[in-house]
């Protein structure tokens, strides 16, 4: 979908530091590392990601650690991940990882519970990012399909409804942010392991008078990445 809506003003691009470069670079190379070893992976439709400026990569979440490798290991741009970290709960690994995510400036938010600052503290580092003409990535559903803690989906190739968090971001961003739906397919190898599909849609533009607002471009985008998803996309 053609881009159309004007921006409001350019992003501001940040110069990163030599350790923040080294930083993505290394986490680029740890995501390629892991896809080599416990994916067999097709991806299609990467040239969609814009070259420059901000976006927000909307994906399925499928698996808790392979979606976001396969993305970081194949999208030219370095990509900053949206996490979440309820699941620890607390004490000395949450504020590890929380470190962790500050030192790669990925937002942190809590999906349950009372954690207003923490997600009060993600979403205006989201909301910098993009003013810098960065990459988000962000599962709407929330929660994968596959993890070791356990999930609310109840059938294998569930999907949970989106949150529309991601359209709030785009529409409070000070330029016209692409948004890009990614699809994902798993199948079990029966050598062990997966074989996965990684399928990047053309950019979708969001613009927040349009009529139907934010539930219509939240239905546009969830039947986008649905479809990326689909089993004919990756046969075999």
């Amino acid at each position: 979908m053609k881009l159309t809506a004007p921006a409001d003003s350019a992003p501001v691009p940040v110069r990163d530091s030599l350790a923040s470069r080294i930083g993505a670079w290394s986490r680029c190379q740890a995501a390629r590392a892991l896809v080599r070893r416990a994916l067999d992976l097709q991806v299609t439709g990467v040239e969609n990601v814009p070259e420059r400026g901000p976006a927000i990569l909307v994906a399925r979440h499928y698996h808790h650690l392979y979606d976001a490798a396969a993305i970081l290991a194949n999208v030219r741009r370095e990509v900053h991940v949206l996490v979440a970290l309820d699941w620890l709960g607390g004490g000395w690994r949450l504020a590890v990882m929380r470190w962790l995510a500050a030192a790669a400036r990925w937002p942190v938010v809590w999906r349950r519970g009372r954690a207003c600052r923490i997600n009060r503290e993600g979403y205006r580092a989201s909301l910098n990012l993009l003013n810098e003409g960065r990459v988000l990535l962000i599962f709407p559903e929330g929660y994968p399909n596959v993890d070791p803690l356990g999930t609310p989906k109840q059938q294998p190739d569930e999907f949970l409804p989106f949150d529309p968090g991601f359209l709030v971001l785009a529409e409070r961003a000070r330029c016209e942010v692409p948004l890009v739906p990614v699809g994902l397919r798993y199948t079990r190898r029966a050598a062990g392991g997966w074989r996965a599909c990684l399928r990047f849609g053309a950019p979708v533009s969001y613009a927040r008078d349009r009529q139907g607002g934010r539930r219509a471009a939240l239905a546009v985008l969830e039947s986008a990445v649905r479809d990326l998803s689909e089993p004919p996309v990756c046969p075999g």
